[in-house]
């Protein structure tokens, strides 16, 4: 039927053709209302920069100084010979610019006292050419860029390529902790006072932690410990130990000159630049793809939204309403199609009342008077009952198919004799002929007026077909 191609016109609907959008009142919840990890940036407060997910990296960035102790435990990692005099003093930078962290320490080893100096077991300290042992002192510094990720959680992460540190300047082919399988290290704010770092790789296991020591959070103390792994075992082999003060960046510039020079450090450890002009000191700076192995900036989160399921509730509910529209237009249209096929039948019965009485200009009110409606009412009432006072259907289709009326199809028929039985008992009285007559006088007066210009109808099946289908269809 022609409406019902209409119909979706006459309904808002969502459109659930395409992926609908999570959150709305007709879809599921987005998993980012309780799970950040699953915002686009921006969303619910979501954010890749450190600085926005935990207040401890606000505290924490800046400059300081050090004082170290570093104690080995029978392996030699590289500092346990000219690190034997404790105290030294070092240097911490430690940025944050969006998702990425930056930390730059330098490690001042004053001159080894000459009673240490023979033998010299450092393979470091052994190749670089302008070193006097007892004489000049050693600037080591190491350089660690570390990531916010797409676990949102306030933590950081590195991995080795991240890592450099001043051996891999003179030695490209040393080894740095981790590196051969790719161990990550993670730092984990615990609250805005301690931040705790781990790595765990197939050779060494490495603890460390940083604690603010006052409540203005410009005093700090560091622990690392290294652990080698031995069998089913891990040997204690390094402690580091750190006493920090926060500086301004005025006072790390010239304090780190002064002490360098006052430790007469040698001319091959020293930085290419203090302050640093770019974001390492080493030759070979990380690259952006080794940033962007982790950096959540330019990399494709696994925690992603996925499309949104229509809830059932107000599926139901759009379903019913659709129903109860759909139920509505179907009773306007039957309605529409019975008035219009009842409509049709009076003129067809007017028509045929007219051409069979001869009824002409003006006598149509001579036609509605009582004893005309009875005389007609008797002229019906002449079938095989024999005038019994009642019309029966059989009589009435005599009356419909006298003349020139032609044929009149059995729905027709069957409608038109329902019309005028108004009360369904199979038969009209006169009050109910006299009653039809009088809703009909219009159809006949209209008739009546112009009869002699008329053409007789012919009655097809076509019209009435029409009309029966509209009625079935609705």
């Amino acid at each position: 039927m022609k409406f019902l191609n209409a119909l979706p016109f006459l309904i808002l609907l969502p459109d659930l053709g395409s992926a609908a959008k999570c959150g709305q009142w007709f879809t599921s919840d987005c998993i980012c209302d309780t799970d950040i990890r699953y915002c686009a940036e921006g969303e619910n407060g979501a954010s890749d920069n450190i600085l926005d997910q935990h207040p401890l990296w606000n505290h924490i960035q800046g400059f300081y100084k050090f004082e170290a102790y570093n104690f080995a435990f029978g392996l030699n990692l590289g500092t346990n010979t000219f690190a034997t005099d404790n105290p030294y003093i070092g240097y911490l930078n430690h940025t944050i610019i969006g998702s990425r962290d930056y930390q730059h320490r330098y490690d001042i080893l004053p001159p080894l006292d000459p009673a240490k100096c023979a033998p010299v077991f450092n393979p470091f300290i052994n190749n670089l050419p302008d070193f006097v042992c007892g004489e000049t002192g050693v600037l080591y510094f190491f350089e660690g860029f570390a990531l916010s990720t797409n676990e949102r959680d306030g933590s950081l992460t590195t991995t080795p390529n991240l890592v450099l540190t001043q051996v891999e300047r003179q030695n490209k082919d040393s080894y740095l902790i981790g590196e051969e399988d790719n161990a990550d290290y993670k730092m984990v704010p615990v609250d805005e006072n301690t931040l705790q770092g781990s790595v765990d790789s197939d050779v060494f296991l490495v603890t460390e932690s940083f604690v603010f020591t006052n409540e203005a959070r410009t005093e700090a103390g560091s622990m690392q410990d290294v652990y080698a792994k031995a069998g089913d075992q891990s040997i204690l082999v390094q402690s580091t130990r750190l006493k920090l003060t926060k500086i301004d960046e005025e006072s790390f510039i010239t304090g780190l000159a002064a002490d360098l020079e006052a430790n007469n450090i040698t001319a091959s450890t020293m930085p290419d630049a203090v302050p640093m002009e770019r974001s390492c000191l080493n030759k070979d700076c990380p690259t952006e793809e080794d940033f962007c192995q982790l950096d959540p900036k330019c990399t494709v989160s696994k925690y992603l939204e996925p499309d949104a399921t229509v809830k059932a509730g107000p599926i139901v509910g759009i379903v019913s309403a659709v129903f109860a529209v759909l139920l509505a237009v179907l009773y306007l249209v039957h309605r529409r199609a019975m008035e219009k096929q009842k409509e049709r039948l009076k003129n067809m019965f007017a028509k045929h009342v007219v051409q069979s009485l001869k009824i002409g200009i003006g006598a149509s009110g001579d036609f509605f008077s009582m004893e005309a409606l009875q005389e007609e009412f008797k002229r019906i009432d002449v079938g095989e009952e024999g005038g019994d006072g009642v019309i029966s259907k059989a009589e009435l289709r005599a009356f419909m198919t006298s003349g020139k009326m032609g044929k009149v199809t059995d729905s027709d028929f069957d409608t038109l004799f329902g019309i005028i039985d108004a009360d369904g008992s199979g038969e009209v009285d006169f009050i109910e002929f006299a009653t039809f007559m009088g809703e009909i006088k219009d159809n006949i007066e209209a008739f009546g007026d112009d009869v002699e210009n008329q053409e007789p109808e012919i009655m097809d099946d076509t019209e009435a077909f029409e009309d029966d289908n509209k009625i079935h269809e609705a």
